[in-house]
C-alpha cells in the first residue's frame, strides 16, 4: 500500500493457541520473522491479527512496545509476542490507550464469562503514526467470538504542486521608465 512516507506492509496473522506445543509457537514466530525480513526496511510495518496472547500489565523490559494500559496475565504466548514486538520495534496499539473494558476485550468465550484482549495491531515505532486503537463490539462477523479491532493512523500528507506550465511574468512597473517604454513600443 503506497502512502506519502513510501509503502506500508500489512501482515495478517493467526498465532497458535496457548494449548499448542512450544515448538509450534516458536516456529510460528520464526516464519513471521522470515516474512517480515522480506518487507523493505523503509516500509511502515503493521502486523495484525489473533495473537492468542495478552500483553499483561507490567511493562518491565518492554516499555517501547507495551503501553501503560496493557491487560491480562502473561503466559507463554505473551512472552513470545512481547519478545517479537521488542525485537521488531513494534508497538502493541491497544496497550497505549485507556479504554472502558467494553472497548478493550477482543475475545469472549462462548462457554461463558471469560473475556480477553488477544487480538492485536502492532505498528512500527519508526514513524509515530498511531493515533488510537479500540474494539467495536457491534461489528461481529458470522457468529465469531472475536470483536473487530480498529486502529487510527495518521499519515503525513505532502501537498502536491500543480504544474501550470511555463507562464510569462510581465513587469509592468518597468514601463514607467521612459527608455524601457520606448524600447517596448518599438518592439511591438
Amino acid at each position: 500500500m503506497k502512502h506519502t512516507l513510501g509503502f506500508m506492509s500489512l501482515v495478517a496473522v493467526y498465532a497458535p493457541t496457548e494449548m499448542r506445543k512450544t515448538e509450534e509457537k516458536e516456529m510460528f514466530y520464526a516464519k513471521l520473522d522470515s516474512v517480515l525480513d522480506q518487507c523493505p526496511p523503509r516500509d511502515t510495518l503493521i502486523v495484525l491479527g489473533d495473537f492468542n496472547a495478552t500483553t499483561g500489565t507490567v511493562r518491565d523490559g518492554y516499555e517501547l512496545c507495551v503501553g501503560p494500559h496493557g491487560s491480562g496475565t502473561r503466559n507463554t504466548n505473551s512472552s513470545l509476542l512481547l519478545n517479537f514486538a521488542r525485537s521488531r520495534r513494534l508497538r502493541i496499539a491497544g496497550s497505549w490507550y485507556q479504554r472502558p473494558e467494553l472497548h478493550r476485550w477482543t475475545w469472549y468465550s462462548n462457554a461463558g464469562g471469560v473475556a480477553k484482549e488477544i487480538d492485536h495491531i502492532l505498528v512500527s515505532t519508526r514513524w509515530r503514526i498511531l493515533q488510537n486503537c479500540r474494539v467495536y463490539r457491534s461489528a461481529e462477523f458470522f457468529g465469531t467470538d472475536h470483536r473487530l479491532v480498529v486502529a487510527t493512523l495518521k499519515l503525513p500528507v505532502k501537498s502536491r504542486r500543480i504544474s501550470r506550465g511555463n507562464h510569462t511574468v510581465f513587469h509592468l512597473e518597468k514601463l514607467k521608465d521612459l527608455t524601457c517604454a520606448h524600447e517596448y513600443a518599438v518592439a511591438v
